[in-house]
């Protein structure tokens, strides 16, 4: 059997066009590794003991050395103050309310505080304003008829959120488990 020119060079080139892709990426797309977080760690100042970090700090960190902020603060529990930019209705993940606390420029990275389901009393939900600027705590019955409602928090409220780092979303800095203060 005789093959064409055509043929043979067709499958030359398919042959081929796989290992220049291979090897066409950028050289250091490498994941990091435990000592180059640790390098980067050590650029950056350590968690105050009493595990209270300002907003503009963890911000600031993420914003400055992403691979280095996650060494440091990464499924640790911290305490970030800061001000309240917008709040909204939890969604799915068993997620009460998600509290999201930026700087008045948003300039940096944002944190976003997932309050879960069990992070409030029992026959209880919260309820957010329509515009996202207040969210109230609504206590029902067994019934599901609702006996109060307690303003809980609002845009601009200067607070103290607590919860584990779980890392990065979409550029914003994601806390979960979270409660109010310390």
């Amino acid at each position: 059997m005789i093959l064409s020119p055509l043929f043979l060079l067709l499958t030359l080139l398919c042959l081929g066009l796989p290992l220049r892709a291979q090897d066409g990426g950028a050289p250091n797309t490498f994941a990091p590794t435990r000592v180059s977080i640790m390098d980067a760690k050590a650029d950056l100042s350590p968690i105050p003991k009493n595990g209270v970090v300002p907003l503009k700090t963890i911000a600031g960190d993420f914003a400055t050395n992403a691979v280095a902020a996650s060494g440091k603060y990464l499924e640790r529990r911290i305490t970030v103050s800061g001000r309240i930019a917008s709040l909204r209705k939890g969604h799915g993940e068993n997620k009460a309310l998600v509290v999201i606390m930026q700087d008045r420029a948003a300039s940096l990275p944002a944190v976003k505080a997932e309050f879960l389901s069990g992070s409030i009393p029992e026959n209880s939900e919260f309820d957010v304003s329509g515009e996202g600027g207040q969210a109230t705590l609504l206590r029902r019955d067994r019934h599901g008829m609702i006996l109060s409602r307690t303003p809980y928090l609002s845009v601009g409220q200067k607070v103290e959120i607590s919860g584990y780092v779980k890392g990065l979303d979409v550029g914003d800095i994601v806390l979960t488990a979270c409660r109010m203060g310390g």
